[in-house]
Parts: structure tokens; C-alpha cells; sequence
């Protein structure tokens, strides 16, 4: 009994220490940003993860179904987007939930067949436990991820589904849209299951980046910038920009502590 008790006791002190370093950490800056990249998209393997690591960034990398095996893959050998995210989870950026399929509503040009008006609670809770199971194959040391909403929807008919996945511990937290004003300033208020982000949109200026990062520094919030492709694929801004962003970045870490999500989350929700 002895021996539990202060087995437990010490897990307490580490977990506190760590918390204090954490908090130590972050009383030192003006703002949390959180860089997230959407969609398992080619260009962020590429071009993004290699400019992130150069600047030493973590970021938040939310997958839906990944490219396996193809034509151009010899037989036996690991396909370059599997070795990719495996890597990229090893190197200790988070691979994150953004369901199997992607499904969204048929006015954005959605075929119907994956469209969200086709939906069923049941089959989005259904993809989620589906792409866990598969992330837990490329990064097998996170049990429970954090969650992207495809297209910022989180409904279904008239089904609010993000109280499913929180009643059923299906993810950590969770992502919604949002734009250039979204900034979160009150963590006490901030709903873990809907944290807004600014989606950056195709031709996003650098000045454009920098700008938010300025408003959430003013604010001493946290400001999550939703990206997408680099140089190249959908939403795209180009390499250039993305590079001097964190670079502006890099230059200003008195200023911005610069984490994953969930990371970012895990310090927020304990306020």
C-alpha cells in the first residue's frame, strides 16, 4: 500500500513539474500559435514538414485518408506518404483526425455520394473510429487524437454530432472554421469540442499572416491558422510565404510560443 502511495505520489510531482514548466514556458510569451495543415495533402510532406523542421516547429497535421500503394511503388517497398507521416509523427508533429472521407455539404461540390446531406450520425462516428484506427498504425504512442470538422460542419440533419464525440471519448479536442478574426481570448469560456481557426485562403499574403499573429499577440490569446496546400494542391499560399512566415516566427519566439494543437489544448484547458 506504501509502495502505490508513493508511486502515485510521484507520478503527481512529475505531472506537476511538468505542468509548471509548461506554464513557466508560456508566462514568458504574449500568444500561443498553433500551426495546423489539413487534408494529408502531398505539398505539406514535401514542402511544408521540411520548412517546419528547418525552423524547429511542431505542427498539427490533420489526415483523412492517406495515398497507399501504387503503380509507381515497387512491391515491398513502404509508399512515400506512409513513410512520410510515419516520420513526420516520429520527428514529433501530430497527426490528428479529419474522418475517413472528408464528407461536406453538396453546395461546396461535393458529389453526393460523400456529401454530409448523405450522412448518418452512426457513419461519421463510424469514420472517426475508422481513421483513428489507422493513425494509431502510422503513430502508435497517441491513443486519443484531436479532431477537425471537414469543411467547419458539425452537423448532420439537424444533429449536432459533436456532443456524440465527446459523450463517447472519441477525440481529445477538436477544431472548427473560422477567419481572420478568430482568436480565442478566454480560455475559461473556450469550448474544447469547438475551437475556431482562421482558414488561409488561396493567395494569403505573408503580411496577411503576420497580421493575425500581431491581433492574437495583442490579444495574449491563441490564434490557430488552418492551412492547406503549400506551393501547390488547394488553398494554396506559395513556398516563399510560408517559409518567411516562420521565419517571422522564428525571429519573434520571445513573442509566440509555437505548439501542436493538442499541446496548445492541454495548457489551455488546465487555466
Amino acid at each position: 500500500m506504501i509502495k502505490f502511495s508513493f508511486v502515485v505520489l510521484l507520478l503527481f510531482a512529475f505531472s506537476n513539474i511538468s505542468l509548471a514548466q509548461t506554464t513557466k514556458k508560456i508566462n514568458s510569451k504574449k500568444a500561443i500559435i498553433c500551426l495546423t495543415y489539413d487534408d494529408a495533402l502531398e505539398t505539406q510532406l514535401t514542402t511544408a514538414l521540411p520548412q517546419l523542421d528547418s525552423f524547429g516547429f511542431k505542427a498539427t497535421f490533420f489526415l483523412n485518408s492517406i495515398q497507399g500503394s501504387s503503380e509507381s511503388v515497387k512491391i515491398g517497398q513502404t509508399p512515400e506518404a506512409v513513410l512520410g507521416w510515419t516520420n513526420a509523427a516520429r520527428n514529433g508533429h501530430e497527426l490528428a483526425n479529419h474522418t475517413l472521407f472528408h464528407a461536406c455539404p453538396e453546395k461546396l461540390g461535393w458529389d453526393k455520394s460523400i456529401s454530409i446531406e448523405t450522412y448518418t450520425v452512426e457513419r461519421i462516428i463510424t469514420e472517426i473510429k475508422t481513421q483513428t484506427t489507422l493513425l494509431s498504425l502510422l503513430d502508435p504512442s497517441r491513443k486519443i487524437r484531436s479532431f477537425a470538422f471537414p469543411c467547419g460542419n458539425f452537423m448532420i440533419g439537424n444533429i449536432d454530432y459533436t456532443l456524440i464525440i465527446k459523450k463517447q471519448n472519441l477525440v481529445t479536442y477538436a477544431r472548427a472554421g473560422g477567419d481572420s478574426n478568430s482568436i480565442v481570448t478566454n480560455f475559461k469560456t473556450l469550448d474544447p469540442i469547438k475551437v475556431p481557426s482562421w482558414h488561409v485562403w488561396t493567395g494569403t499574403t505573408l503580411n496577411e499572416l503576420i497580421a493575425y499573429a500581431e491581433k492574437v499577440k495583442k490579444s495574449g490569446g491563441m490564434g490557430v491558422y488552418q492551412f492547406h496546400g503549400v506551393e501547390g494542391q488547394i488553398f494554396q499560399i506559395t513556398s516563399a510565404t510560408h517559409r518567411a512566415f516562420l521565419k517571422y516566427l522564428k525571429d519573434h519566439e520571445e513573442d509566440y510560443w509555437v505548439t501542436t494543437f493538442s499541446e496548445a489544448m492541454d495548457y489551455a484547458t488546465k487555466q
